[in-house]
Formats: C-alpha cells, structure tokens, sequence
C-alpha cells in the first residue's frame, strides 16, 4: 500500500519549507515535521538538513527524492483510476491556482461548457512557484487557466486557447499617473517602465519596438519574462510604471491598472501537460469542440 508520508516528503524537498508543504498539503506545520520525523525514524537516516533559512535534502535524502518520485507519480496515476472506476463516480480534474493564474479566470468558462461535460468535476490545487508551474502541471495539477505567449518558445507547452486579454500599465497608487482613467504611450514620457527583456515574447517585443522607435523618452527597465507577485512588489518599491494585463487588475493593493490606449492582447487558455492522462484528454476534446463551435 502506498505510504502517505512520503507525499510529505516530496512537498518539503519541493518547497524548502515545512509550513509551505503544510499549506500545499492542507495539514499542519506540526502534521508534516511529525511525519518527516517518523519517517527518518523508519529509515534510519537523515533527510532534510534544517537552517534558519528553510530545509535541504542530504544526500540520502536526494537519492529518496530522485529514486521515489516516479513511483510516486505512478501511485497517484493509480490511485486516480481506482478511485474514478466506479462508471457512477466523477472524473476529478486537479486545475491549479495562484495569484498571478487563479482559477477564477476558469469559472467563466467552466459555466460555459459543465452541461457538456458532467462526468467532470473540479478540484483546486494551490501554488505559489510561478517560476517552475510548468513542471508541476501533469503532476501536482492537471492544467491551469492563464495567459500564454512565446515565451517558452524552445520547450512550448500544449495549450488550447480560448481568448485575449489587453495589455495595461499597472501604476503604483503614488505615481503622478495614477488618476488617469485611460493611458496612452505618449503619456508615459520620462517616466521609468518595467517591461520583460527583449526576445522572450514576440507580443512585448512588438510593445517595445514601438517604445524605442516612438517615444524613446520612455526609460525601459528589463524585469525577468516570468511575472510574480516580486514585480508588483519591486514596481510599488521603486514607484515605477509596469507593463501588465487586464486580468492582473487586483493583484496589488497599492497599485491600479490602468486600460493601454494602443491596442495589444496576450491569448489566454487552458494550459496542460505534454503527456495528458486519458481523463484531461477527454475534456480537452469536449471543450475544444465547444470553443471551435463558438468561435
């Protein structure tokens, strides 16, 4: 039988933290460091080296990862199925969700298409690693509902699109531009902009063509092509102006997103793994047909 604490070791060697694995697990801190402790105890090693600054893996805790975690996928893939075998018994969907992909850009869409598949339902994984949520998805979750563009162009991911969202500039409440109910890029003249480096999203790009060939008053500011809830930070920090989205309008407390007068769109959609499982084909299948019908 499949041994549950070790999903309590893959979240710790994932996370770096035992309260970060406690809140992707929905248990305790406690629950986890009990769990970690028993299991340490069983093997008779030790696992995770502790600091003030989180938990690493030793060495004989690398090799348990390393040699661990396809048998874990495979449990999970199995346990799945068993649970979903009973013809009667919903098959469950894993979206994933975080700040800047929540999964409420999903529920628009869910209302749209759940009378044509009611054999699914929905179940909501939390995540914080922006960064890596590509090589979560197909593990931790099945998709996530976000924007998508060339970014990733040398190791795309499958993704089935379902519309567009604007581009915006997100103004720090204390910025000079921040009453303004509309911006166009002539009013952001020696004001500093953060936008992603060039060559990591054609759609920037073209953003920033514009900019230097146009208004090369606009000091650009290269950020990481990845956003996270560090750049609405480091925006708010230095008072600068940052190229966001319309679905990023309430990311940030201290910071509006105000609608671009130039017309530039970003497509969203259904974003999933490169190995689906029969189930999350089959709802592809089902949406897709519904998408194309709408379109």
């Amino acid at each position: 039988m499949y041994d549950k604490t070790l999903d309590s070791f893959r979240a710790v060697a994932e996370e770096g933290s035992f309260s970060k694995a406690a809140e992707r697990l929905y248990i305790t801190h406690t629950g986890v460091i009990k769990q970690i402790s028993s299991l340490e105890e069983r093997l008779g090693v030790k696992l995770f080296d502790r600091t003030t600054h989180g938990v690493s893996l030793t060495p004989a805790g690398q090799t348990l990862y390393s040699e661990a975690l396809p048998y874990m996928k495979e449990a999970d893939k199995i346990i799945r199925k068993v649970r979903q075998a009973q013809e009667s018994a919903p098959k469950i969907l894993r979206i994933g969700s975080s700040l800047l992909s929540p999964c409420h850009l999903f529920m628009d869409l869910w209302d749209e298409i759940r009378d044509k598949c009611p054999q699914f339902s929905l179940k909501i994984i939390s995540f914080e690693d922006e960064k890596n949520r590509r090589r979560h998805i197909g593990e931790t979750f099945d998709f996530i509902v976000g924007v998508f563009d060339d970014v990733l162009k040398n190791d795309p991911q499958p993704f089935m699109p379902v519309g567009a969202y604007r581009f915006c500039i997100a103004v720090p409440r204390s910025h000079p531009l921040s009453k303004k109910k509309l911006l166009a890029l002539s009013d952001l003249k020696h004001y500093p902009l953060m936008i992603m480096r060039e060559g990591t999203s054609p759609v920037n790009d073209r953003v920033r063509k514009e900019i230097t060939d146009h208004y090369p008053d606009i000091p650009l500011v290269d950020i990481d092509p990845t956003y996270t809830i560090a750049t609405f930070n480091h925006a708010v920090e230095r008072d600068c102006l940052l190229l966001s989205l319309e679905c990023w309008d309430r990311i940030h407390p201290d910071i509006r997103t105000i609608p671009l007068k130039e017309d530039y769109r970003l497509p969203y959609g259904i974003i999933y793994s490169k190995d689906p499982e029969p189930d999350m084909l089959e709802f592809l299948e089902t949406a897709g047909k519904y998408f194309k019908a709408q379109s």
